[in-house]
């Protein structure tokens, strides 16, 4: 029996476009991490190969780290799938043993998360080969590195989180609850790093890391960089003694998990912990009245009623936002990742200083702002197929509502969760101040520097919206997202990086604290409403293929767009062909001054410092031959006439 839920569970996971989604994200963020120094995890390398042992066994450990919300989709998902679907009564009314449900549900989310980790090694091995990668960084090929780092470090540490993500999730049958206790997690691990930091006993800091890389860190930290080229840790006293006792550990999380395992419906187990179980409480019944008759409303469907409907279902979907655990996580870890870098501005080459306005804002746009991409993209398919995905979207799009309403109101959910986003990070960094001591907070430079930097992520979220809403498919939607970040890379490798078709392309303002922006503030602000009125006629050609019954095939489509697309809206969608022309901020750069590239300047600059050095050869040359009465004029100029 154990043996079926284990390969029914293992079906489920490996038919999840989920699973593949983030197994290739991560195989190409090892691969960008192995071929690049764009991309660093776990920190530098130094002047070790990039296909070391050590190297390999710390990127391959610190993966585990990253994966572990990961592998909390994998574990609660399996663990709890039944019990939210309501279908867990009709399992366990059947003669089946509960830790064969549990061992074969187990065993299959721990499959599926060793195969993440399977393609992570993948992308590090094949990057090794990639041809823009120096040869003389680069050492001989072999698999045992990724068989040791598997063995040692990266199963102890999924069976580890698996395990306690199982005993959360038995215990509290909450996904959010597992997500807060995976969170508490990261802050505890990140707070553990900085209190052990100055520890003077070594073997205690070495053994209370769960994951193993202070341990391997002490064990290879003396090694010269021809030891940390051709040699693994060795399993000695550090590293041995910290993966004896979290494999320990993680056995006795493991049969917590078994014998806290109950088969009822919350709220019906017997008693657990010294407390009894509440019994769920009924609201009593009002009695129905008799012959009074309902008042009878009128339908009015006028202007002011479709911006009613716009409020309404901008509430809804806000409040799905707010209230979703991917939002809460998110938020969490990026404060968590912020915190400690906005701590460490407290000092700067062992010498105090004031905790500034413009050092918080650099430290959260450095570890806290990026996140937004994120969660922008991802919401913006969740929020297109909502109502699809719920299997209410033939009842919601039969209502009396405007076209417009429902993709504005998710568009504008968009920017609501930026600007909360936001929000909670600049009340951090206040309350980071005020505990230094410092007191100028220059509110109004946060709202501006702050509201300056959401442009790019608001940007993003309306083209991930429209994608989602053109592909009529989320991962058709996601797919092109991709492709639209893998071509603007691509065009930034060629050298043809130009903002007028960069999507959310614009120079940045610098800012300092003596002149703030100065005057490169128009400039910044020219490019941004070029590319929001590119947005906004984006958005209004969305609004005219959005789906809405079943007619969603293409050429009825395309056919109730033509319809859609009239007046107002067909002269929108031009707007951006004609204002760079017309526009005074874009004239500079579409006009007569030649736009150079980054490989042009350099070029350029070279071709000066040629020049200069032959002017100042030639100088010398004309200096030296002026001295001598023979040669005055020969060379270095015509000889004035009497």
């Amino acid at each position: 029996m154990t043996f079926e839920f284990f390969r029914f569970e293992l079906r489920e996971q490996l038919r999840s476009p989920l699973l593949w989604l983030l197994a290739a994200l991560f195989a190409l963020l090892a691969f960008g991490a192995a071929s690049s120094d764009a991309i660093q995890i776990g920190g530098s390398i130094g002047n070790v190969h990039r296909n070391a042992p050590v190297v390999i066994a710390t990127w391959m450990t610190a993966f585990t780290l990253l994966g572990m919300l990961i592998v909390t989709i994998f574990v609660a998902g399996a663990l709890l799938r039944d019990f939210e679907l309501g279908t867990s009564e009709l399992f366990f009314a059947s003669p089946i043993g509960k830790r064969q449900y549990l061992a074969g549900r187990f065993a299959a989310a721990m499959v599926a998360s060793l195969l993440l980790y399977v393609l992570v090694a993948l992308g590090l091995f094949v990057a090794q080969f990639m041809p823009w990668i120096d040869e003389a960084r680069l050492g001989p090929v072999s698999l045992v590195p990724y068989a040791w780092t598997f063995a040692v470090m990266v199963l102890p540490n999924v069976l580890f989180t698996g395990a306690l993500l199982a005993l959360l999730a038995v215990t509290t049958r909450s996904i959010l609850w597992v997500y807060i206790g995976v969170i508490a997690f990261f802050v505890l691990y990140a707070v553990s790093g900085t209190l052990l930091r100055d520890l003077d006993d070594v073997r205690l800091a070495t053994l209370l890391d769960p994951l193993g890389l202070r341990a391997m860190g002490r064990t290879v930290r003396y090694w010269s960089a021809e030891e940390r080229n051709s040699r693994l840790p060795e399993m000695a006293s550090y590293l041995w003694a910290n993966r004896a006792l979290w494999g320990a550990i993680s056995l006795a999380l493991l049969g917590a998990a078994f014998a806290l395992f109950r088969t009822g419906r919350p709220g019906t187990s017997a008693r657990r912990w010294g407390r009894r179980a509440k019994a769920e409480r009924q609201d009593p019944v009002a009695p129905a009245r008799h012959g009074i008759p309902a008042p009878r409303g009128i339908p009015r469907f006028d202007t002011r009623t479709a911006w009613r409907q716009f409020l309404r279902q901008l509430r809804f979907d806000t409040a799905g936002v707010f209230r979703s655990v991917p939002f809460l996580v998110l938020l969490v870890f990026g404060l968590t990742n912020f915190v400690p870098q906005a701590l460490d501005l407290s000092t700067l080459y062992d010498t105090p200083v004031w905790p500034v306005t413009s050092q918080m804002l650099q430290a959260l746009q450095q570890s806290y702002s990026f996140l937004l991409v994120i969660v922008v993209l991802f919401y913006a398919g969740e929020l297109v197929w909502k109502e699809r995905d719920a299997k209410i979207d033939e009842v919601t799009d039969a209502m009396p509502v405007p076209d417009w309403v429902p993709l504005l109101a998710k568009f504008c959910t968009l920017v609501a969760v930026v600007a909360s986003f936001q929000l909670a990070g600049a009340l951090v960094a206040v309350g980071i101040q005020l505990s230094g001591g410092y007191t100028n907070l220059e509110p109004l430079t946060y709202a501006r520097t702050l509201a300056v930097d959401s442009v790019f992520y608001v940007l993003m979220g309306g083209l991930a919206l429209a994608l989602q809403v053109l592909g009529n498919n989320k991962f058709l939607g996601y797919a092109l997202l991709i492709a639209v970040l893998a071509l603007q890379i691509a065009l930034e490798a060629m050298d043809t990086q130009h903002s007028l078709y960069s999507f959310a392309a614009w120079p940045n303002a610098p800012y300092s604290d003596m002149n703030g922006y100065g005057h490169f503030l128009a400039g910044q602000f020219a490019f941004q409403a070029y590319w929001a009125l590119f947005l906004g006629a984006l958005l209004l050609l969305s609004t005219a293929l959005w789906v809405r019954g079943v007619g969603g095939g293409r050429r009825q489509r395309l056919a109730l767009a033509r319809q859609r697309l009239r007046g107002a809206a067909r002269w929108g969608c031009r707007l951006p062909s004609w204002w760079p022309c017309s526009s005074p901020g874009a004239g500079s750069c579409s006009g007569t001054p030649t736009y150079a590239t980054n490989s042009s300047i350099r070029r350029r600059s070279s071709i000066g410092r040629r020049a200069t050095s032959e002017i100042t050869n030639s100088t010398s040359t004309c200096r030296s031959r002026r001295s001598s009465p023979a040669g005055r004029w020969s060379t270095c100029g015509r000889r004035p006439s009497r």
